[in-house]
């Protein structure tokens, strides 16, 4: 069986080490980065499966994270998981974008998480 990875971009330790207890006993190889600049490194490094990705960090926000990542690995699904709001306006053009999905941050269930993730990788 084939071991996808996941990429987590958010400069919140607390959420990237959540997403690497629950995910990795599930088979997944999780990667960290706590900034976009890196995030974006580990793209062209390591070839996620998935990317998870805060909007709202130092060095590089997510959204030109996503813009940059579709050319370097554009099999790569995007999810945004983020605390920002500002009506939808902001979901609209990431899903627009090409982001997969989209989570407000605190996440309710990383089961839902979980869900849509292995929905993708079908």
């Amino acid at each position: 069986m084939k071991k996808y990875k996941i990429l987590a971009i958010d400069d919140e330790t607390g959420f990237t080490d959540a997403i690497k207890e629950y995910f990795t006993p599930l088979n997944f190889e999780v990667f960290v980065a706590g900034r976009g600049d890196i995030g974006l490194a580990m793209i062209v490094k390591e070839r996620p499966d998935i990317v998870l990705l805060d909007l709202k960090m130092p060095s590089m926000e997510g959204d030109e994270v996503l813009m940059r990542m579709k050319d370097i690995c554009p099999d790569a699904k995007p999810i945004i998981i983020t605390a920002y709001n500002d009506n939808g306006k902001t979901k609209e053009k990431l899903l627009n974008m090409g982001a997969a999905g989209y989570f407000d941050k605190p996440i309710s269930s990383l089961v839902d998480l979980e869900k849509l993730i292995v929905n993708l990788l079908k």
